[in-house]
């Protein structure tokens, strides 16, 4: 009886606990390889401790047959499987063929055992406790040999997979994982050596000591347990095993993106929810995936096919944008990124997907409101303005002249008020047709605004722009038809060339604008070539710039404010100031006309400065006669937003007039950002996290785009009065407007209309949404004496 008490806890229990972790461990993962292959080899392992088991319980001579064909078969298959298990674990990457020859090699010493009855191989005696086996010389020697060669290869798969470790950028979670693995073996090695050299002093122990209750010859195979545990704690604390509920949960189900697992031909075996609804896929997929190459148009697949091969093979991740064909036939953008995962001894791409079709075509209708003028289908002026960039930039590289050449219709505004602007639509259309046809494919043709062309077209030759402006004239001589009846338009053109006229954007859009208007001066239908000797605008600008350099100092200027109504509540909301300008010797001066030549001249800095100062000023005034929640807008000017300490110069103007930050909103528009738009946007934030509102102003001429609404912290965007003027009129008109307005909408931004001057332009605005105008049937721009008594009626 007390035998078999010692059978069962030394022997019998280890079974038992090995057999349960291999049922643990196979439920953990049951579609897991390595979870599989780890319940075999524990099953394997429970197995030789069952047959010892047997062996000592069993008749001799039926324990004989135990210990061969149970205890040491399970033996030899436990030294195969956990070669094939430590292959796996140390990721090493060897052929098929090589690594099953590697692990297999502990399975030849199943042969003998096979080939030869167990009495010619174990000699087996009783002992007071416990009954032990002696094993033929030559079964010694093999057994030895081949467990000398296991733990060799096992330590040799660990060494290999430490030092690829470096190059494959294994985890901090994989390396412990190793780790933990390779002391489990370590410690197993030593307590298996401790009791073999332990076993043979056992003898130099009297009988009656405690030590000849412990089987020695057992004891090392105790080491399996020390193995066993350090696999099972490297399964549970590092994911050694994987658990499927976890991954599919969180990097599938859970994901509003589309995942999926794909192999190295690009089929997809693996997809979530997001990705099958994305892409239209029914509910079952075929047994090979899904050939997302197929999806891409075809006259991309083969490149994007070359391009997957190669990452894929180096595991390089990418990030792109593609256009696809989805199976229930709808064109999508989607946005891809790519990790790579090792799943099985097998790698995968872990695809991730955002469908971004609707971003996508957003921008595309923002960029054509952007560039494209909509009446003609010409560039606008933003257009002209990038294209001229890149002229100048190539110019300057292939040592080339670029030519600018301004052209304003001379009839255009009679025939506009004459017939009706439908004619004058028509007119502008068939014009731009013909400006097209008469250039070269080179010319880069845009409408800049009303009846205003530019043309940006390089020459080798000055005489070559001359050539071009000459067929212009002539093309544009030829009658048009309007209503049945022939109209001849003319034109006033002027022309600039790079480098002689100019290397900047602005230098030759001046030049060009000044022998166009030398041209229309002097009699229109000509064209004028930029020279130094073109005095007519020359000579009043001339007077303009002695005029403001003493303005300033005679208290010459003063501030109008034009009030921003909410047509909901027909209060005022808002006010813009407006600088005006009472010349002694000229009069009463354009702000087109002087502000223009302020910045050519650098005056607008001096001019800006006393704008904001004075708005600020009289902003404190209203909030202080119980104005207090009044906004004011002030107008910036280019060379402020470039002005490093803008902002704390604002914040200082707030702090001298203790007037709070939400009375103001500083408008600009992109002309005045564009050439510097990375220093501007700094500026713009900075203002922002004053409390400052900012608006962009002059919205829809062409200068807007979606790159400033994107990145500009803008709170306002005013729709400019070219837009307005037409509105109920144009039906193209009032369509750009309304996706101006669900533009802001979508942005979060408020919309205010320029140049509300008829009812029905009112009443159209209304409608589609925009409720804070600005225009001359509210009121017009006015003195601060005139403002305070509109402000009074507007309060009562």
């Amino acid at each position: 009886m007390y035998n078999m008490i010692l059978q069962i806890i030394f022997l019998f229990i280890p079974f038992l606990i090995l057999f349960a972790l291999g049922i643990e461990v196979y439920f953990k993962n049951p579609p897991s390889t390595l979870n599989r292959l780890s319940m075999l080899l524990l099953f394997s392992l429970s197995l030789f401790f069952l047959g010892g088991f047997w062996a000592k319980t069993l008749p001799i001579a039926s324990g004989l047959y135990v210990t061969m064909y149970v205890k040491y078969i399970s033996a030899f298959v436990t030294m195969t499987l956990g070669l094939y298990l430590y292959s796996l674990v140390s990721k090493i990457r060897i052929k098929p063929l090589f690594r099953h020859l590697i692990c297999l090699v502990p399975s030849i010493g199943i042969i003998p055992i096979l080939t030869n009855p167990p009495e010619a191989i174990v000699l087996s005696t009783q002992s007071v406790f416990w009954r032990s086996e002696q094993l033929d010389f030559y079964m010694v020697i093999m057994i030895m040999g081949i467990a000398g060669y296991n733990f060799l290869m096992l330590f040799l798969f660990l060494w290999i997979g430490n030092r690829q470790r470096r190059d494959k950028n294994w985890s901090q979670k994989e390396y412990l994982r190793m780790h933990r693995i390779k002391r489990g073996l370590v410690l197993s090695l030593l307590w298996a050596a401790f009791w073999a050299v332990f076993s043979l002093f056992k003898n130099s122990f009297g009988p009656e000591t405690l030590f000849r209750v412990l089987p020695y010859e057992i004891m090392p195979a105790y080491c399996i347990l020390i193995w066993a545990y350090y696999i099972r704690s490297a399964m549970i604390h590092y994911d050694f095993l994987a658990s499927p509920n976890r991954r599919f949960e969180v990097l599938f189900s859970l994901s509003r993106q589309g995942i999926a697992l794909v192999n190295d031909l690009g089929f997809a075996v693996e997809i979530n929810d997001s990705f099958r609804k994305s892409l239209g896929i029914s509910n079952t997929i075929p047994e090979e995936g899904i050939d997302l190459i197929s999806l891409i148009p075809e006259e991309e697949q083969q490149m994007i096919k070359e391009l997957y091969k190669e990452k894929f093979g180096t595991m390089t991740p990418i990030h792109m944008e593609q256009k696809i064909n989805t199976f229930v036939h709808e064109t999508k953008i989607v946005e891809i990124d790519t990790a790579y995962l090792e799943i099985d001894d097998q790698i995968f791409c872990y695809l991730v997907t955002r469908d971004i079709t609707t971003t996508k075509n957003a921008e595309a209708k923002l960029q054509k409101l952007a560039y494209e003028d909509n009446l003609t289908g010409l560039g606008n002026r933003l257009h002209f303005i990038e294209n001229l960039e890149q002229a100048l930039q190539n110019s300057n590289l292939e040592d080339q002249q670029t030519a600018v050449i301004m052209i304003d219709l001379d009839q255009f505004k009679w025939i506009n008020d004459t017939l009706g602007h439908s004619a004058g639509d028509f007119l502008l259309q068939h014009v731009a047709g013909q400006i097209r046809e008469s250039m070269p494919s080179s010319a880069v043709v845009s409408r800049l605004g009303g009846d205003e062309f530019a043309i940006t077209v390089p020459v080798s030759y000055s005489e070559e722009a001359i050539r071009y402006a000459n067929e212009l004239l002539s093309s544009l001589q030829q009658p048009v038809h309007i209503f049945g009846k022939p109209y001849t338009v003319t034109a006033s053109i002027g022309i600039s060339i790079a480098p002689e006229h100019g290397r900047t954007i602005e230098a030759l859009y001046s030049s060009a604008d000044t022998a166009m208007y030398a041209a229309k001066q002097a009699g229109r239908n000509q064209y004028y070539s930029y020279t130094p000797n073109l005095k007519a605008m020359a000579e009043r600008n001339l007077t303009i710039v002695n005029g403001l350099s003493t303005a300033l100092a005679k208290n010459e200027f003063t501030l109008y404010y034009q009030p921003q109504i909410d047509t909901r509540t027909n209060r005022i909301v808002g006010l813009e100031a407006l600088i005006r300008w009472n010349s002694p010797e000229l009069g009463f001066v354009s702000p087109a006309q002087f502000i223009p030549i302020a910045e050519d001249t650098g005056m607008i800095k001096s001019m800006g400065d006393w704008v904001l100062n004075a708005a600020f000023k009289q902003t404190k005034q209203l909030v202080d006669e119980g104005y207090a929640d009044i906004l004011v807008s002030v107008n910036l000017s280019a060379h402020q937003l470039r002005e490093p300490l803008f902002a704390e110069r604002i914040a200082e103007l707030l702090q001298q007039h203790d007037l709070s930050p939400r009375n103001v909103c500083l408008e600009i528009t992109e002309r005045t950002a564009i050439f510097d738009s990375k220093k501007s946007l700094e500026i713009c934030r900075a203002l922002v996290e004053l409390g400052v509102s900012l608006s962009i102003d002059d919205f829809g001429t062409g200068f807007s785009s979606l790159s400033m609404l994107n990145r500009f912290p803008f709170t306002y965007i005013k729709i400019d009065r070219s837009l307005i003027q037409d509105i109920a009129m144009n039906v193209n008109e009032a369509k750009v407007v309304q996706t101006i307005i669900e533009l802001a909408d979508r942005l979060g931004m408020k919309v205010i209309a320029e140049g509300v001057e008829t009812e029905q332009q009112l009443f159209l605005l209304c409608k589609l949404g925009c409720h804070e105008v600005q225009g001359y049937l509210r009121g017009r721009p006015m003195p601060t004496e005139q403002l305070k008594v509109f402000l009074a009626d507007d309060k009562h």
